[in-house]
């Protein structure tokens, strides 16, 4: 009985660690950049704002000249129409923002007149493979108005735009790709993950699980929103530890109290934190005042779906685990061990150590 019990808990906790390098258990989704491309007769206009850090590591990969630059672009962008590729004509400009921002204007002119057009992009993917690209076709000399829109990464590297003149059905498609987004960002958040399965480890009636998930809901979507609408605003370095202390507290809590009943009490001032944690990548996005109501609520309902994804998986699996005489430790161990990689992640934040980078972890 003790030998199954060790073996439970080695188990879990090299599943934690083996899974969850520290530099990158939240940064499920990685650095974003805006496009917007306009099309008028034969030429393309194509507008990249990137971000200072993005900016930076170009130019420590000696991409740092406009000619460097040109030669980056030809290999990591691929325009197409009627079947043939599109000439890169020339870099235009590399403007720079007061923000930190460029932004990078590329001229392309295409064989014909385009009705169609295929962009095929791995722009930053070889630097950042979790890198995100936020792509729009709008109106020439009327960026506001967008006809199409597609949020391309490492397993979406193609924009297809099968009328360059018509807008489709822009506020579906945004809602879906956003609920996507968003239901991604949980369930690639090892941290997130970890607070909701520390959360209700302890947790068996229903009403309490309904409290709690409930409790955790309604607090990140404050906070979230909030972020989103610039009404608050803390840093990263400051909420990616908190994150990480919130897990740690969960998971001794599970050890230390006998009463959870008011569980879903401390759970909502957690979810406030976990909520500033979310809005990491909404903050990046260029979006409208038209776009921002369907974005927000769509990656928040992608959120809350894999949030009960997560509750679901969780409680199939405690509902078989507490039929066992030994489901009480096995619980403490996998508290204990939830406990100090959240600890681990703390100190880690806080310091800024990358265990992955220096070799330590495998």
């Amino acid at each position: 009985m003790h030998i199954k019990i060790s073996w439970l808990s080695a188990l879990l906790l090299s599943y934690c660690l083996a899974t969850s390098t520290p530099a990158n258990a939240h940064e499920s989704i990685g650095s974003v950049s805006n496009v917007i491309i306009t099309v008028q007769g034969r030429v393309v206009e194509y507008y990249l704002n990137i971000p200072p850090d993005l900016g930076k590591l170009l130019d420590n990969m000696g991409y740092n000249s406009e000619e460097a630059v040109e030669e980056y672009f030809s290999w990591t962008l691929k325009l197409t129409s009627w079947s043939e590729r599109c000439a890169l004509n020339k870099l235009r400009a590399i403007v720079p923002q007061s923000s930190g921002n460029r932004i990078i204007h590329l001229e392309y002119t295409c064989p014909r007149e385009i009705t169609d057009l295929t962009i095929t992009s791995s722009v930053f993917l070889d630097i950042d493979e979790k890198h995100i690209q936020f792509i729009k076709l709008a109106v020439p000399d009327n960026p506001g108005n967008v006809l199409q829109e597609d949020i391309l990464s490492l397993k979406n590297q193609v924009f297809h735009i099968s009328d360059v003149k018509s807008g489709g059905s822009v506020m579906l498609y945004r809602a879906y790709r956003f609920f996507m987004l968003g239901t991604e960002h949980i369930l690639s958040g090892y941290d997130h993950i970890l607070f909701i399965l520390a959360s209700i480890l302890v947790i068996s009636g229903f009403i309490e699980l309904l409290k709690l998930v409930t409790a955790f809901t309604v607090a990140h979507s404050i906070t979230l929103a909030l972020a989103f609408l610039g009404i608050v605003s803390l840093s990263s370095s400051i909420v990616e530890p908190l994150i990480a202390l919130t897990i740690a507290i969960v998971a001794f809590e599970n050890i230390i109290s006998r009463n959870f009943n008011k569980r879903w009490v401390l759970i909502f001032f957690f979810g406030l934190v976990h909520g500033l944690g979310f809005v990491g990548v909404l903050k990046e996005i260029t979006v409208s005042r038209q776009e921002l109501i369907t974005s927000l609520f769509s990656f928040n309902l992608g959120i809350e779906a894999g949030q009960l994804l997560i509750v679901g998986a969780g409680v199939f699996f405690l509902h078989f685990i507490r039929k066992a005489a030994w489901a009480p430790v096995a619980i403490r161990w996998s508290s204990i061990s939830i406990g100090i990689l959240g600890l681990v992640w703390f100190f880690e934040r806080i310091y800024g150590i990358d265990w992955a980078s220096s070799g330590y972890y495998l």
